[in-house]
């Protein structure tokens, strides 16, 4: 049975002193030692599976060196880690984390490529980041399964340069084809249902409770609570009956490659092939 401690906030603290207590080089028994309580103590802090007291969290920051705003704000996410909803804002350790660790993860782009099938320079253009900054982690280093559903709007949708679109719609071609991760393709032509306008990711976890992601202007809303949990598992199924069969989906994107070549100039999906061969 999964612990009821285990929150998306007491999960993001946990890798929050972990960070810490890393960069301070210090082992879980020195930390331990030093705080004057057992190894299992530090480190089931550190996977959320216990909640420290606000006291406890400056306690391992003060042996970390961590002072000043990064301080405030980590021992503030003690504060209410109780509570199975979380509104976070700011970097993304906590998502890679759980992207790195899930058992299984599904994930909606409705307009965007979900982040575990964005090639570098999709991602970079997403993040109006500079080329040479750090790679977002590819789909290969996700240890679970991954179902990956991407609505046919992120197809067409431009997102950087023609090279960069071709290259991402290049890429979603050959994940189609793999077997070891599942990549469908909703078309557009679907009637409104509730709940499919915006992306979210569900995160299922060996011994821990699931964890329902979802992108905010700014921010993001995460939550462990069963209710909501269930009701986007019910979104989760109905996009895949809206997914087309996979010769459907490769037709697709063909398509829209096809187009995007016409438009720019570029060698579409069946040429690019046959040149590869």
């Amino acid at each position: 049975m999964s612990t009821p401690y285990a929150t998306p906030r007491a999960r993001a603290l946990g890798l929050e002193l972990r960070t810490a207590r890393k960069r301070r080089r210090l082992g879980v028994r020195e930390l331990a030692r030093l705080l004057g309580m057992t190894p299992g103590f530090v480190t089931n802090w550190e996977r959320g599976l216990r909640l420290p007291k606000p006291e406890d969290v400056g306690a391992v920051l003060a042996h970390c060196r961590v002072i000043g705003a990064d301080r405030r704000r980590i021992v503030e996410m003690a504060r209410g880690a109780r509570e199975q909803d979380w509104i976070a804002t700011g970097g993304e350790e906590a998502y890679r984390e759980w992207e790195r660790t899930a058992r299984t993860v599904f994930a909606w782009g409705p307009d965007l490529v979900p982040p575990l099938l964005q090639t570098s320079g999709y991602a970079r253009a997403v993040r109006g980041a500079a080329k040479g900054e750090e790679e977002r982690p590819a789909w290969r280093e996700a240890t679970g399964r991954c179902v990956l559903v991407v609505g046919e709007t992120a197809l067409r949708r431009r997102i950087g340069s023609a090279e960069v679109m071709t290259e991402q719609l290049r890429g979603l071609g050959a994940a189609l084809e793999l077997d070891e991760i599942d990549v469908r393709l909703v078309p557009a032509e679907q009637e409104y249902r509730p709940g499919l306008a915006r992306p979210f990711t569900i995160f299922d976890f060996a011994n821990l409770p699931t964890i329902v992601h979802e992108r905010l202007l700014s921010e993001s809303a995460n939550s462990s609570s069963p209710v909501r949990v269930a009701r986007y598992r019910e979104v989760a199924e109905t996009l895949l009956n809206l997914a087309l069969p996979r010769s459907a989906a490769q037709a697709l994107l063909a398509t829209v490659l096809r187009e995007l070549s016409v438009a720019v100039g570029t060698p579409g999906m069946k040429e690019c092939r046959e040149g590869d061969a």
